[in-house]
C-alpha cells in the first residue's frame, strides 16, 4: 500500500510511504504556483504524486486565533487544492485532526514549537536516512507529514502489515503497533 501524507500550510509538506517498505520515507514540498494571497500547491504535482496512491492523509486544520482574514484564505486555497487535485485522481482522502495523529505519535499536549521540534527527533529516530532533512527546523512540516503517513499505516489497513524489527521502536510489540 502507498500513503500520501500532506502537511498543508505556507509550504505544503507531503510524505510517501510503502507500507511493504515502512523503514524507508520520502518527504518533500509540494511546487508552489501563483503568487500573494494566490500562492498555493500546484495541482499538477500533486496529481502526479497520486499516481500509484491508495490513500491520501490530509492533516484537518483551521485558522488560529492570531491569524488574519488574508492569511486564512491563503491557508482554504491550499487545501482546497489538495483536496481538488486528489480528488481528480480517485484516490480516497482520509483526514486527520492534528490532535488525533499526534496523540498516536506521543506528542500531544506539547506545545506549538515544543511538538514540532518532538516530531522532528521521532522522525530523525524512525527513519534516519533522512535526518539531514529532519535536522532543519523549518522542515518540521516534512516531519509531520511523515508522522501523519505513519499514523495511518499503524491505525489503518497497515496495522496488519508484520514489521520485520527495521523500524526503530516498533519491533515485535503490540504496544508500539497502537494508533
Amino acid at each position: 500500500m502507498r500513503i500520501v501524507a500532506f502537511d498543508p500550510g505556507r509550504a505544503t509538506s507531503f510524505a510517501i510511504l510503502n507500507t511493504e517498505t515502512p523503514h524507508r520515507i520520502e518527504v518533500g514540498e509540494v511546487d508552489l504556483i501563483g503568487s500573494g494571497r494566490l500562492r498555493r500547491p500546484c495541482p499538477v504535482h500533486i496529481a502526479e504524486l497520486m499516481i500509484g496512491t491508495d490513500c491520501a492523509i490530509i492533516e484537518e486544520v483551521g485558522a488560529r486565533p492570531d491569524q488574519g482574514a488574508s492569511a486564512v484564505f491563503t491557508f482554504g486555497m491550499c487545501v482546497g487544492t489538495i483536496l481538488g487535485a486528489v480528488s481528480a485522481r480517485h484516490v480516497p482522502i482520509e483526514p486527520v485532526s492534528p490532535q488525533r495523529w499526534k496523540a498516536a505519535s506521543r506528542l500531544g499536549g506539547l506545545g506549538r514549537d515544543e511538538a514540532k521540534d518532538a516530531a522532528r527527533a521521532l522522525a530523525t529516530e524512525l527513519w534516519p536516512d533522512q535526518k539531514p532533512l529532519f535536522r532543519v527546523k523549518k522542515n518540521h512540516g516534512l516531519a509531520e507529514a511523515a508522522l501523519m503517513a505513519r499514523w495511518y499505516f499503524l491505525s489503518g489497513p497497515g496495522r496488519d502489515v508484520p514489521f520485520d524489527g527495521d523500524l526503530p521502536g516498533t519491533a515485535g510489540t503490540d504496544q508500539n503497533r497502537q494508533g
